[in-house]
């Protein structure tokens, strides 16, 4: 039998060579440093809309009693993009994106990129606070909104549409604002390093940061993704195994997750375009709900947070109906436990697979699936060819042995810009050779990397990243608060829990009910400890004077 890795790495050079479908050349970037990147991908996303044209009569988005074909939703994103157009948005412009999942919110996106503005999907579940300061540091000049998301925001300087699925009448509507508009593409020159997105991401310091990305950046995860499909399809073809592709024209996905998140928006969305897979699009996360889409639509791919499929498999109705059409149970935003992939695999036809990158990385860097990650459940998997690196390093970006554990560091096409706005931020974790300080501890073991521990300071929670001191920053507003200290704990269902503990001024009578509607008019709500203890005496500090998070960690999980 032939050498997997051998295999693989021969198949790698033949998909890239000249003339191959993931052709890779030389390019030098403003540096002078010397890259590679796709030969014959398109030059912006506009002309990677054409991939889901040659699927044109083909189904490509359910949405409960809705159904729209590959031509109704480029369609539909071109009359966006005109009516942008129509209201002054011009290339380079941040127009923003923030409501619950809908058709429309995948309209807007493609007609915000494909005329070159720059699209910024917030985060949905924000408070006004959290929203408002988004939008004036992007300096959006448009956003797309729901009724929820659009309350508090009326005399905000920025012209907003309210999608149609919510109407209002205090706001334009999504079909008012594209009807009589063109359904053919206007003609705007976009190049690959034209600026494409910004997703703000809870950093490990204050205020969420924008991320900046190109077009080719966007793009480039996408090609990724599809060229490591191919390899391990055609491996297991050529070692006589069943080969089913990652993603296909033959597969159908189940969006589950929001589209403000690069899972959402690349894995599920934008993926979908490249292959001509349909999307099948929920509102919001219910495992009984999903089950039965699952059922009536066929599903074969599942990609989320690891919670979701875990709540699949546990969910009381999963045996009233058939899931024998699921192939793919993806995760990605957290590790999944051991003894979970190990189950999903034992009781679903669909095999686990798990995948591992940043926002900052357009979700791109390693994926696992298939008997690679049933043998190596712990796992985040292997580099993700041709144009991803990623090496372990240490404070000095010295690159260190295999098995050694230091911080990940990952350079690729996918990388972003920079932090909007945020010189420092952005030199603290990229150098001129393009590689990402990921902010994660970890080590490689043959080809194939593990996730140990984080550096950055914060909570996980159901794949949402959680600032702790963000949410310290908040608990401190209130006048009873001396000391606070925001932390997590593991959680078997959400990966992380997100704690507080407090030490609070004198003859203070401040409880967790009071506290809890304090923080709700200044986070949202996944940003609010779920355990909040208030102690009797000082914190415990180390010998720099900071809090002892490792001994208030250890306090918390004993009281489990």
């Amino acid at each position: 039998m032939q050498d997997p890795e051998l295999l693989f790495e021969q198949i790698t050079s033949e998909l890239t060579s000249p003339g191959q479908l993931f052709e890779t050349r030389d390019y030098k970037d403003s540096y002078g440093i010397t890259h590679k990147e796709y030969a014959s991908f398109p030059d912006n996303l506009r002309g990677y809309f054409d991939f889901g044209a040659l699927h044109g009569e083909k189904e490509f988005l359910v949405y409960e009693s809705e159904r729209f074909l590959f031509k109704e939703v480029i369609a539909k994103a071109a009359q966006v993009g005109n009516a942008l157009q129509a209201a002054g948005i011009s290339k380079g412009d941040r127009v923003a994106i923030c409501m619950q999942n809908n058709p429309e919110f995948i309209f807007a996106y493609m007609g915000i990129v494909g005329i070159g503005a720059v699209c910024v999907p917030l985060n949905s579940w924000w408070v006004p606070d959290e929203v408002i300061y988004a939008l004036e540091h992007c300096e959006a000049k448009l956003l797309f909104g729901d009724q929820k998301r659009l309350q508090g925001l009326q005399n905000l300087d920025v012209k907003k549409i309210i999608t149609s699925y919510t109407p209002d009448d205090n706001f334009v509507s999504f079909t008012d604002f594209i009807k009589d508009h063109s359904s053919e593409w206007p003609d705007i020159e976009i190049t690959r390093d034209d600026h494409a997105t910004i997703y703000y991401t809870s950093g490990s310091t204050g205020k969420p940061k924008g991320v900046l990305s190109s077009q080719r950046g966007v793009i480039s995860s996408m090609f990724s993704w599809a060229c490591i499909s191919t390899i391990l399809s055609e491996r297991e073809a050529r070692m006589g195994k069943d080969s089913t592709p990652l993603a296909s024209s033959e597969s159908c996905i189940l969006l589950c997750v929001p589209l403000f998140h690069a899972t959402g928006s690349h894995v599920a969305f934008l993926m979908s375009i490249l292959v001509g897979r349909k999307v099948v699009m929920m509102k919001k996360w219910d495992a009984g709900e999903a089950i039965k889409l699952i059922h009536d639509e066929k599903i074969s791919d599942i990609t989320g947070v690891p919670t979701q499929t875990w709540e699949l498999l546990n969910h009381p109705d999963k045996d009233k109906y058939d899931l024998s059409s699921l192939k793919i149970l993806g995760g990605g935003g957290g590790p999944r436990p051991a003894e979970h992939v190990k189950l999903l695999d034992e009781n679903f036809q669909g095999r686990p697979g798990i995948g591992y990158g940043l926002t900052e990385t357009n979700a791109l860097g390693t994926l696992a699936s298939g008997d690679e990650y049933i043998n190596n459940p712990s796992t985040a998997g292997r580099v993700i060819p041709p144009l991803t690196d990623i090496k372990i390093v240490d404070n000095d970006w010295k690159e260190l042995a295999e098995g050694t554990i230091g911080e990940v560091v990952i350079r690729s096409q996918s990388n972003m810009l920079g932090y909007w706005k945020n010189d420092e931020a952005t030199n603290e974790c990229m150098n001129k050779e393009g590689w990402f300080r990921s902010g994660d501890m970890g080590k490689f073991e043959g080809p194939f990397l593990f996730i140990v521990d984080r550096i950055k300071d914060m909570v996980i929670r159901g794949g949402e990243n959680i600032a702790c001191p963000e949410v310290e920053n908040a608990i401190y507003e209130h006048p009873d608060v001396l000391e606070a200290c925001v932390f997590g704990i593991p959680d078997e269902r959400l990966g992380e829990k997100l704690c507080t503990a407090i030490y609070l001024k004198k003859n203070s009578s401040l409880n967790k009910d009071e506290l809890h509607n304090f923080l709700a008019t200044k986070l949202a709500a996944f940003k609010i400890p779920v355990i909040i203890e208030f102690s009797p005496i000082n914190l415990p500090l180390v010998a720099s004077g900071k809090f002892d998070k490792p001994a208030l960690r250890e306090m918390f999980i004993s009281k489990k």
